[in-house]
């Protein structure tokens, strides 16, 4: 196949550029029913009507705190090793295994 010189790929660049160019006057007119203009609303999806939102986050849990009036008393955990921490109970009754 023989190269094509640079004078006739310059003419063919140049009428393929004043097709487009014709092609795009048309289509701007409203000439060209397949490419007729619509207004942006047509081309964006109708907007939702639920709202998203964020759930708060969760609170962190809070320790439980006796009255400062109330008489604290340590109690020993047997059935933990000796590192166990010491667990405060109020009056008589015991706090239930954590």
């Amino acid at each position: 196949m023989a190269k094509e010189s640079s004078e006739a790929k310059r003419a063919r660049k140049a009428a393929a550029k004043e097709a487009a160019r014709a092609r795009a006057a048309l289509i701007a007119a409203g000439d060209i029913p397949g490419y007729l203009r619509q207004s942006s609303a047509a081309t964006r999806p109708p907007k939702s009507r639920h709202k998203v939102v964020q759930a708060p986050p969760d609170c962190a849990a809070k320790a439980l705190i006796p009255p400062t009036d109330t008489e604290l008393r340590p109690r020993e955990r047997e059935q933990y090793a000796d590192s166990a921490p010491r667990v405060w109970v109020r009056g008589e009754r015991h706090a239930q295994d954590d």
